[in-house]
């Protein structure tokens, strides 16, 4: 299973929190874009912009943030916060 957490933060808070699953067979990637746009319809947020600073911060850390800066649309928060909690590709 992939499963990822999102939570929408203003001035140091967790002001909503979802959790997301995707059990398809398809690739890691794939996966994550799908989860992303599931989060973004959710909290009903335009997809933020997945620039290559995102990626290595995700594959090195399984952990992503974005700013207001990574939004087309204005937001009413100060980050999104995303992180992996559980990948059974990684598990043994």
């Amino acid at each position: 299973m992939y499963k990822l957490w999102a939570k929408k933060i203003k001035h140091n808070k967790i002001i909503s929190s979802i959790t997301v699953k995707n059990n398809e067979d398809i690739s890691f990637s794939e996966k994550r874009d799908k989860c992303l746009k599931e989060i973004c319809q959710k909290f009903d947020l335009s997809v933020p912009l997945w620039l290559e600073k995102h990626r290595i911060e995700f594959s090195e850390f399984k952990y992503v943030t974005f700013y207001e800066d990574d939004f087309i649309d204005d937001i009413d928060f100060d980050k999104l916060e995303i992180e992996l909690i559980d990948n059974e590709k990684n598990k043994k």
